[in-house]
């Protein structure tokens, strides 16, 4: 009885990191380029049953204890690519990011919403540099055209080349702060992913699977804590009915 008392609770901590992942995934569906945390359900510990009797211990099962919310991990699937015109706004087709300088170091984004600081270089939405091959790229005066593979011009002059960087399948990455991502993984210069120009990345989150998964897990910890209670019940007679000496 204790034992379902303890699943059922760890059932509904379970559920409820569940839905703070997909909260948070909805909240930023209107965020160029967010990256959707995804994490799965599993069996946090399990218990191997053996019966004894005459002196020998033979196997039964296995039994879980319970079940834990796995560390959410960032899906950096493809997102819709959405016109929007501005010349500055860039998307990137493939599996590449953008490199950022940041004061903690390089990191990485797919948020494309670029603008121009006051000393013209090119920079995030909240003023970091956007880095180039050779560094920050700054630009002058004029109209700014970007070709697919990464290269900035201004005019007839070109200003340098998007450092386009991709990452190993199985890389991890950590959120950081405005959209960017940060990894220890060493990264490499792309040489497939292509730059759209007026264009930003939407946010890589199916809107009617989230619903559906937030209302799933709604039911889910619903139903344990309803077992959460019965159980407790079960073990209030069991405690104050069950053991109760009669007179006679």
């Amino acid at each position: 009885m204790i034992r379902t008392i303890y699943q059922a609770a760890a059932g509904m901590m379970a559920q409820f990191a569940r839905q703070l992942t997909l909260s948070t995934n909805l909240a930023n569906i209107d965020t160029p380029g967010y990256k959707q945390d995804e994490s799965t359900i599993r069996d946090f510990q399990q218990l191997f049953l053996l019966r004894l009797g005459h002196g020998q211990a033979s196997p039964v099962g296995t039994l879980s204890t319970a079940v834990r919310w796995d560390q959410p991990r960032i899906d950096i699937g493809q997102g819709a690519l959405v016109e929007t015109g501005r010349p500055l706004d860039l998307a990137i087709a493939g599996t590449a990011f953008f490199a950022i300088q940041t004061p903690d170091g390089v990191e990485y984004t797919r948020d494309g919403r670029f603008q121009l600081d006051a000393q013209r270089r090119l920079v995030t939405a909240d003023g970091y540099p956007v880095l180039g091959e050779q560094g920050s790229l700054v630009l002058p005066p004029g109209d700014v055209w970007v070709e697919p593979d990464g290269t900035v011009l201004v005019g007839d002059q070109v200003i340098g080349r998007l450092l386009l960087v991709e990452f190993p399948p199985e890389t991890q990455f950590e959120r950081s702060t405005g959209n960017r991502l940060r990894t220890a993984a060493a990264g490499t210069p792309s040489q497939t992913a292509g730059v759209s120009q007026g264009f930003l990345e939407a946010a890589n989150v199916d809107l009617t699977k989230t619903l559906t998964d937030m209302l799933a897990a709604t039911r889910s910890y619903q139903l344990a804590a309803r077992t959460l209670q019965l159980a407790d019940e079960t073990l209030r007679l069991a405690v104050n009915s069950v053991g109760r000496v009669t007179q006679g």
